[in-house]
């Protein structure tokens, strides 16, 4: 996202379609009430399904996966909550205030850039990781370690928060005060490169925006596929198996330990197919606006068209909020190792 300097020139906005008013009543309705309560529970839910997965005994490397999803997801719906604070101020509070509330909004933007990218670098390794344990043998699942997963994207969010500082090098933070009021407000000022870095920056997020999602998309092709061919495969088993009434214990001992275990992996992919499923629909909106900006000139946050901008932002930031929160509702109805943890963590105990 570009953004503009206080001493930079105001845009026509004449020929935008979105008025003043109705921008304002929008932000007001989704951005500061309805956001930052997606927010707050994304915050919340997240650090819940940090705690399940870091109890659930299992050792599996898409627990891994799980893992960094919760810290990122939950550190976005932290920093959505400030962000929230902040819109409430700057729509609703006075002209100083909103110009710092402002200033304020834009660097939690610059820091929700990070954990945003990581959640879905983390989503998309759940899905190729997945997809590749269920589409190609099973020696792959040796390959794609909890270690190698954890360095993938601990490295491609390294470099993410190296581009990022790189953008913001030379950027200032100060105070001005207004000598007839005595209020004073918090200003940015970017440096003269920033525009230029942005773009470069902007490369790299936008590669792994773009490859994540595809990538998403693709997998979650082959694990539906996947998934119905062994729903059909076990019926088939079954009706078999009911038929045969002549096996040995031991056989029928170990034909359910397999049932298991296989019901167990059965699980993981429903909740990485459904988590990846949200993850394709609330982040559409985002990829639309991406073209959008790219494809109608004047269609940013500096151009003749930031009111409209700005309402597609609107509408991209609740999706993507949206995101971070639905997973724990994934988990606790397709999971049963995860509902069973959580309830022995949060559920009421009865005493006898």
């Amino acid at each position: 996202m570009e953004f503009i300097n206080s001493t930079s020139p105001v845009p026509d906005i004449r020929a935008d379609i979105i008025s003043e008013t109705a921008l304002w009543i929008l932000a007001v309705t989704v951005r500061v009430c309805l956001n930052t309560v997606f927010s707050v529970s994304a915050f919340i839910t997240n650090i819940i399904n940090f705690i399940v997965f870091k109890r659930m005994s299992i050792n599996d490397s898409a627990k891994e996966s799980f893992l960094i999803l919760s810290i990122v997801d939950g550190f976005v719906g932290c920093v959505g909550t400030i962000a929230g604070v902040c819109n409430g101020l700057r729509y609703l509070a006075s002209t100083e205030v909103q110009d710092s509330m402002y200033a304020l909004y834009i660097l939690l933007l610059a820091v929700a850039t990070m954990p945003s990218m990581t959640s879905l670098l983390s989503t998309a390794v759940l899905a190729v990781v997945r997809c590749c344990s269920v589409v190609l043998p099973l020696r792959v699942k040796t390959f794609f370690t909890a270690r190698r997963q954890r360095i993938f994207i601990l490295s491609a969010t390294a470099i993410l928060i190296g581009t990022t500082t790189y953008s913001l090098t030379g950027t200032k933070i100060y105070i001005t005060t207004n000598p007839k009021t005595n209020v004073s407000k918090l200003q940015l000022m970017f440096h003269p490169e920033y525009v230029q870095r942005s773009r470069d920056s902007d490369i790299y997020r936008g590669l792994i925006f773009y490859l994540s999602f595809l990538a998403v998309i693709i997998c979650l092709f082959f694990m539906i596929i996947a998934l119905k061919r062994s729903s059909r495969f076990r019926n088939r088993s079954q009706r078999g198996n009911e038929k045969n009434t002549a096996d040995s214990r031991s056989a029928s001992t170990r034909s359910s330990q397999n049932s298991k275990a296989s019901s167990r992996e059965v699980q993981v992919i429903k909740v990485v197919i459904l988590v990846s499923a949200v993850f394709v629909t609330c982040n559409t909106p985002a990829i639309v606006a991406s073209i959008l900006r790219q494809a109608v000139p004047g269609l940013n946050n500096i151009g003749t068209y930031r009111l409209s901008f700005d309402v597609i932002m609107i509408i991209v930031e609740g999706f993507l909020l949206l995101n971070c929160t639905l997973n724990i509702f994934i988990y606790l109805n397709y999971n049963t190792l995860y509902r069973t943890t959580f309830l022995q963590i949060f559920g009421k105990r009865r005493s006898n």
